[in-house]
C-alpha cells in the first residue's frame, strides 16, 4: 500500500492516479510538456522542476519507482520513462542506465571519436545515469568533470562542438 495524502492505495491504483495526473497536467507542469512534446528543451532545470512538482503532488520519484517495480516488474524505472508510460501506456519503461545507453548509442552512431573524446563520453554517460541531463555548468561543478579539467578541457577535447553535443545528448535522453 502507498500513502497518498491521508489515503492508502494499492500500487496499481497509485499508478493509475499518476497516469491521470500526467495526462491532466501538461499545461500546468512545463516539464511534462517538454518530455512529451518538446524533448529538445530538456535541461537540468526542467528535471528539477518535474521532480519538485511531482513530489508536491504526492508522486515522489522513489515511491513511483517502487510502484513500477511491483506493478511492471521494472526496478529503478527512470522518471522520463514513468512520465512517458503514464501518458501513453505503450511507451517502454527503462532504467536510467538503459535510457542513457540508448541515447549515447544514438548520438555516437556513425561517428568516430579519439581516445580522449571516448573517455569524456564515458564521464558524461556516468553523470547522465545519475542525473538524466547535462548542462555546461555541470562540467564545472561535478567532481567527475572537475578532476579531468572541467568545461575548459571538455571544450578542447570536443573542438568547439561541446554545446551542440550536450544539446544532442539531452535530446536523445528525453526523446
Amino acid at each position: 500500500m502507498f500513502r497518498v495524502g491521508q489515503d492508502y492505495q494499492k500500487p496499481e491504483d497509485y499508478l493509475d492516479g499518476f497516469a491521470r495526473f500526467v495526462r491532466d497536467n501538461p499545461e500546468q507542469i512545463e516539464a511534462i510538456t517538454i518530455l512529451l512534446n518538446r524533448p529538445k528543451e530538456w535541461r537540468t532545470r526542467t528535471l528539477n522542476e518535474l521532480r519538485e512538482k511531482l513530489a508536491r503532488n504526492n508522486y515522489d520519484e522513489k515511491i513511483l519507482q517502487r510502484a513500477h517495480k511491483l506493478v511492471h516488474n521494472k526496478a529503478l524505472a527512470d522518471i522520463i520513462s514513468m512520465i512517458k508510460h503514464a501518458a501513453l501506456e505503450a511507451e517502454p519503461i527503462f532504467t536510467a542506465e538503459e535510457r542513457v545507453d540508448r541515447a549515447m548509442a544514438k548520438v555516437t552512431a556513425g561517428k568516430s571519436y579519439n581516445q580522449e573524446q571516448r573517455q569524456w563520453l564515458g564521464y558524461i554517460r556516468q553523470h547522465l545515469i545519475e542525473n538524466l541531463t547535462i548542462d555546461q555548468e555541470d562540467l564545472e561543478n561535478v567532481p567527475v568533470f572537475e578532476r579531468h579539467g572541467g568545461k575548459g578541457q571538455a571544450r578542447k577535447v570536443f573542438s568547439g562542438e561541446l554545446e551542440a553535443l550536450l544539446a544532442e545528448i539531452n535530446y536523445a535522453v528525453a526523446a
